[in-house]
Order: structure tokens, then sequence, then C-alpha cells
């Protein structure tokens, strides 16, 4: 129980089970929040760092806890435990290899951002309505309210041809919150007032309930909440991004010709060792 079995098992689910998952939704959802994808080399060198590293630096540690390892040594190291040990400080910086390539990656896309661009909006071929936006998407999210009466909709959608971004539709004023900072303001009185409350500070635990109450009242007597986004800038956001997908189009038929040009020097090539492979053998006979 008092092992480092239970380290091991404890990271095993913290790490395998959540930070892997944030890895692989920020790898997801970053073209959609920033409009270009992350460098896919750099990540794959991070994703096998990671993956080497973790295992490396904590299956070890199960062994050690069956062998009797616990969790706080108050005297000598048993010297049997001394090679998995070794073997898990080693994973540990194979992992810090994964950070550093983490780093790399991020700035490497930054860099080549223009490269990377996902002009589509869709670079995965998605199946749920964020993807049937722009990378990153206007402000007012969609120009026309998705339909979705059944699971994986937009994916069917495509499938069927009903979604097509292409083409020009006819819109209608979008109807849109303005921002405030009072959300702000009633987060940091309230951290003020956790704060005091543990440490037993009553004034300021008064002062900063005071402040929360006096700023939602505030806010409740402001009338200026709302806005309208105008149809011709609606049609001005839309078409820019039909001409973005257009230049996607251009960009894709361009790498298909490019890819059957060079499939095509390749039979070429090859039916010249071909010929040349005959001739010889002809010539030899």
């Amino acid at each position: 129980h008092n092992s480092v079995f239970l380290i091991a098992h404890f990271h095993n689910v913290i790490i395998g089970g959540v930070v892997f998952g944030c890895f692989a939704a920020i790898g997801y959802w970053f073209p959609k929040a920033t409009g270009f994808t992350l460098n896919e080399l750099w990540g794959k060198r991070a994703f096998y760092c990671w993956i080497i590293g973790f295992l490396m630096a904590f299956l070890p540690l199960y062994a050690l806890g069956f062998m009797g390892m616990t969790r706080r040594l108050s005297q000598d190291i048993n010297p049997e435990f001394f090679p998995l040990l070794a073997v898990a400080a080693a994973g540990t910086g194979v992992i810090a290899m994964g950070v550093v390539c983490q780093f790399v990656q991020i700035y490497v896309s930054v860099r080549d951002r223009d490269q990377n661009r996902d002009l589509t909006g869709d670079p995965w071929g998605g199946r749920t309505f964020e993807w049937a936006t722009s990378s990153p998407p206007p402000f007012y999210n969609f120009a026309k309210l998705p339909k979705g009466d059944e699971i994986d909709s937009f994916w069917y959608q495509k499938q069927s041809g009903e979604f097509d971004p292409t083409q020009e539709e006819e819109y209608e004023r979008i109807h849109m919150p303005k921002n405030t900072p009072t959300g702000i303001y009633v987060s940091a009185w309230a951290l003020a007032f956790g704060f005091a409350m543990i440490w037993y500070i009553w004034w300021l635990a008064a002062a900063s309930l005071v402040g929360i109450v006096v700023t939602c009242i505030q806010h409740s007597y402001n009338d200026d909440v709302d806005y309208y986004v105008e149809v011709e800038e609606i049609k001005a956001i839309e078409a820019a991004r039909r001409a973005q997908l257009a230049e996607a189009k251009k960009q894709s038929v361009k790498g298909d010709n490019s890819g059957r040009g060079n499939s095509a020097d390749s039979d070429a090539d090859s039916g010249n060792n071909d010929n040349k492979d005959d001739l010889e053998t002809t010539y030899a006979s």
C-alpha cells in the first residue's frame, strides 16, 4: 500500500489518462483556434519520447513496489533496487526530451505558419460542426445555424453533398452579446474571498463579498449588452472564406497534378529500365 507501486499507478492514471488526452486535444483543435496546424515531424518526435519515457520511468516502479521499496526511505537503499531505479531515471530524461520537442514544435509551427495554413477549416475530416467554420472561426461562429438532427450530422451532410460552403447564401442579421469584464471582476473578488476565508482574514472576506454583490448589482443596470452583425459584414466575411476555399482547392489540384507527374516520371523511368534490361538480355543471348 505504501510502496512505489502506488506512485507508478497514480502517474499511470494521471499522465496516461489526463495529460496525454490534453496533448491530443491541443493537437486536434490547435488549427481551429489559430488557423494553422502544428508541425507533424516534431509532434511525432515528442510523441515517441513521451511514450517511451513514460514506460521507462514508471513501469520499473511497479516491480520495485513488489520488491518492497516504500514511497519514503529513511535508510540506505537496497542495492537490488538500483538497476530499475536507473532505468526509471533514464525514462525521466527521455520525457524531458519530449517536453523539449514540444516547445520546438510550437516554435517551428509558428515560424512556418504561412506554409501550414488551414484554408479549409476542416483539416481532419471532422464529424462535428466546429469544422464547418473557417479556422479560426468568425466572431459570430456560424453565418447560418447548422442543422443537426442526428449524431455526426456534419459528416453525413458532407458525404451527401448537402454541405457546400462554396455556395453563396441568403443571410440575416445575427444577434450578438457584447463583451463584458464583469465575470473577471467577480472572479477576482471571489479569489480574494476564498483566500480570506481560508486564512481567517475577516475584513478581507467581508470586503470581497461586498465587492461581488456590488459588481453584480452594477452589471444588472447595464442595458448595453448586445448588438447586431449586419448582413453586409457577414457577406464580406463569408466571401473571404469562399475565396480561401477556392485557394485551398487550387493548391489541392496542383498537388494532385504534381503527384501524378512524379508517378508518370517514375513509371517512365521504370519502363526505361525494363527496356534496358530487355536489350541487355537480347545482347547477352
